[in-house]
């Protein structure tokens, strides 16, 4: 009994060790360089919904759904 315990601790605590080792999902920073374009788009499948942007001195604006798959856009002013 005290021997499976042992191997179920083992197993749980390599477990552990394998999902903290995980990469993170982060969101780059923007090139150096200048004033840039940040636009967030928001996709179902490969189709774009909505996006989100700022920036280059303009006012900030957004269209459509703002939920989904999302990805972030750098694009130099």
């Amino acid at each position: 009994m005290t021997i499976r315990r042992g191997v179920l601790a083992a197993a749980l605590a390599a477990g552990v060790l394998m999902l903290g080792s995980a990469p993170a999902r982060a969101i780059p920073p923007p090139p150096p360089g200048g004033d840039t374009l940040v636009v967030f788009s928001y996709y179902s499948g490969d189709q774009v919904v909505g996006q989100r942007w700022f920036g280059c001195g303009q006012p900030a604006g957004e269209w459509g759904t703002l939920s989904g798959t999302l990805k972030v856009f750098f694009t130099p002013c």
